[in-house]
């Protein structure tokens, strides 16, 4: 099941009576139609991506497609899709202003690096932080924190 800790969606029953959870935090945009997420089909965790055009998933790390059995799989693609209508996938180079700056898992999440003055890559922003990859995994850090 998916961690208590995690922000999750739920979907629904799918054809087989298993829930089906979206890990909301997983969720981010790999290009113009398509979108990483990971869910739970039971108990088991499953990376994906989804196409937006299609409506359908390809699941990793078996890149088997899969198309919506039930309305709970059709609600997943849509609320994954629809989820990140409106993010761009640009990347913009920015400067660390205030180090030592955190990165952390989540918004206000667990710290997984620290970064001194230093240019970084950041994405989309969810809020008042900006997603990034500096630490090798996707991670958030504050818009007070970076200067572009």
């Amino acid at each position: 099941m998916a961690p208590a800790q995690a922000d999750s969606f739920y979907a629904g029953t799918a054809s087989n009576g298993q829930p089906v959870r979206v890990d909301t935090d997983s969720i981010n945009r790999a290009s113009s139609r398509s979108v990483n997420f990971i869910y739970y089909l039971g108990e088991e965790r499953i990376f994906a991506q989804a196409n937006c055009d299609t409506r359908g998933w390809t699941t990793f790390p078996e890149n088997k497609t899969q198309y919506p059995q039930s309305v709970a799989t059709q609600s997943m693609v849509n609320f994954v899709c629809d989820k990140t209508r409106n993010i761009s996938t640009t990347a913009r180079t920015a400067r660390v202003i205030d180090p030592p700056s955190n990165v952390r898992a989540t918004p206000n999440g667990k710290i997984i690096c620290s970064l001194g003055r230093t240019q970084i890559t950041v994405f989309e922003a969810t809020g008042s932080w900006y997603r990034t990859n500096v630490c090798g995994t996707k991670g958030y850090i504050h818009k007070s924190q970076i200067q572009f």
